[in-house]
């Protein structure tokens, strides 16, 4: 018996070579990478005025709570509300807290525009019931009660809150 001759198998085809990208491919990986580095940023921001806006709240509850309003908390308020805004510019909680805190200081007016601003933002039934209190208290009955007429509307249980005379 004669040896086997080993069988000569052929070596596989090499494998091809990867697709070429086309530059706009390129292009569009670089576009979304820009994207998702802006919405980090903006993310990012809006963690940031959200922990302003809550250090915000947190110190007005605790000065209304103990009845009394220390010397410069508003001011200092008014400015974490200024740099939160600049941070996240839709963020609807901000004017309502800065309508807050000039109710707090009795400035009804300003007060007033603050709600104005957080409705162009979110026509919300609560922020129609605060700018009806600030329109009262800048002595604008007339107008106070249109506001808490649609603070209503939108949401009868608002009514306890409502001053009867104003309904």
């Amino acid at each position: 018996m004669k040896p086997k001759r080993p069988v000569r198998q052929e070596a596989p085809p090499p494998p091809p070579p990867p697709p070429r990208r086309s530059p706009l491919a390129w292009v569009a990986v670089l576009l979304l990478l820009l994207a998702l580095l802006a919405q980090t940023g903006r993310l990012r921001d809006r963690l940031i005025a959200g922990r302003m806006l809550r250090q915000v709240e947190l110190l007005s509850m605790a000065a209304i709570a103990r009845n009394q309003l220390p010397r410069g908390l508003v001011a200092a308020n008014l400015e974490l509300l200024r740099q939160a805004e600049a941070l996240d510019p839709t963020e609807i909680g901000i004017p309502i807290a800065r309508g807050t805190q000039y109710l707090l200081l009795s400035n009804g007016s300003s007060a007033a525009a603050s709600y104005r601003a957080a409705l162009k933002l979110e026509p919300r039934p609560e922020v129609y019931l605060n700018l009806g209190r600030a329109l009262a208290a800048d002595g604008q009955l007339e107008e106070a009660r249109e506001q808490f007429r649609i603070a209503l509307r939108l949401d009868p249980n608002l009514a306890p809150m409502v001053p009867p005379q104003l309904r």
